[in-house]
């Protein structure tokens, strides 16, 4: 499959592009500066791929990369969401730019695009609640308004799932394709974070889902490399059991 790679220069993009090469895809990234991602990638990995420069936050500079690189997918890894409710960064423009451009691209090749985006803990749901995490742990938010916007979007726009990982920690300052993974691979569940452990504590008036909350985020730290491969694994595949829906992961060998 050949995917454009926004976000190429990230901690978890500079992972996927070996992930990426490692699943038999063609990548094409997508940068402010291909120099940077020069700097980033051996050089035999850096020639593999096709480099784009442009604004992650133009549409038309993302569609345009779509679709004269003839991509069958998207991965958005750019930008990082405000840590304070209160906070702004630049990760809904960048959002919005993204989810326009596959769905304007996917118009013009008469075919939804594949697309995985980036977010995070808070918008999994409380297992067994209609209620987000991020209710308990107020942290985050600009997820909740990117997965509206996905949830927003007309029937059969935009082939797209949302990967919510905790903390991600490198495995290694080293890229290399093939890449080898020093941990087990991820276990994943759709909406709610799989293998939750509760509590009684959750009954205590007030706090109670906070500190459970809490205590189990602390379960959920992944590798950047295992959160790329997951993606890369879910790519080789036409149809993908996490189309349309958020994706909690763990780590399985922990």
């Amino acid at each position: 499959m050949k995917v454009l790679l926004i976000g190429a220069t990230g901690n978890l993009g500079i992972r996927l592009v070996a992930a990426l090469l490692t699943h038999g895809h063609s990548v094409v990234a997508f940068v402010r500066s291909s120099n940077k991602l020069e700097s980033l990638l051996p050089a035999s990995v850096y020639h593999q791929i096709t480099v784009v420069q442009g604004d992650a936050t133009d549409p038309d500079s993302i569609k345009r990369a779509i679709l004269d690189a003839s991509c069958d997918a998207v991965v958005n890894t750019a930008g990082l969401a405000a840590l304070p409710p209160w906070g702004h960064s630049e990760l809904p423009a960048i959002f919005h730019a993204v989810v326009d451009a596959v769905r304007e691209a996917g118009v013009d090749r008469k075919k939804p695009l594949r697309a995985w985006f980036l977010a995070g803990l808070g918008v999994l749901y409380y297992p067994g609640s209609e209620s987000m995490l991020s209710n308990y742990l107020p942290v985050y938010l600009e997820h909740r308004r990117n997965l509206h916007l996905l949830k927003s979007l007309p029937p059969n726009t935009i082939d797209w799932s949302l990967l919510c990982p905790s903390v991600m920690t490198p495995e290694s300052s080293e890229v290399t394709v093939p890449t080898q993974l020093l941990h087990g691979k991820l276990i994943a569940n759709a909406a709610t974070p799989p293998s939750w452990k509760d509590s009684w504590i959750k009954h205590i008036p007030l706090i109670g889902k906070t500190l459970v909350c809490a205590t189990n985020a602390l379960r959920y730290e992944t590798t950047l490399e295992q959160n790329a491969d997951f993606i890369a694994s879910d790519l080789e595949s036409d149809e993908s059991p996490w189309s349309g829906t958020t994706v909690g992961v763990i780590d399985g060998s922990k």
